[in-house]
């Protein structure tokens, strides 16, 4: 009977003891989230966060900026071997003169306004519609 008695306490106190713990725990929980969640808190967090944002949104510019740098010299670099190829002057520094062996096309005047042939002004003429048959009406349905 000893025994029964001594499990009997031991469970109830492991019981109590055990509910008085998550009790605590649940309390300091609660507690801590409403100390994040007031007012100046929040506005604490916000502009701690707006701080990192705005820290590396700077340097992420900078990057992008001296990527795009660095990939519009490259793509020049090409540009201007493409063009050393087909015979064209490579000096970056000089407008691009194209070395032809033929002389360029001469233009071609447009023809004056009195060499045309002239056409009398005729108006538009007025389309004809045709005329739809009347629609029958129901009427000839029930005989």
């Amino acid at each position: 009977m000893p025994k029964r008695t001594f499990w009997l306490v031991t469970g109830a106190a492991i019981g109590a003891g055990s509910s008085l713990w998550v009790e605590r725990r649940v309390r300091q929980t609660v507690q801590q989230a409403t100390a994040r969640l007031q007012p100046d808190a929040l506005v604490v967090e916000v502009g701690r966060t707006a701080r990192q944002a705005a820290g590396t949104a700077g340097s992420r510019v900078r990057d992008a900026l001296s990527s795009g740098r660095d990939e519009m010299q490259r793509r020049e670099e090409e540009l201007w071997a493409d063009l050393a190829a087909q015979g064209v002057a490579t000096d970056p520094g000089v407008p691009a003169a194209v070395v032809a062996s033929e002389p360029p096309p001469t233009p071609v005047d447009p023809p004056d306004e009195r060499s045309r042939p002239s056409r009398p002004f005729r108006p538009a003429r007025p389309t004809r519609r045709r005329k739809r048959p009347p629609a029958k009406s129901p009427s000839h349905l029930a005989k």
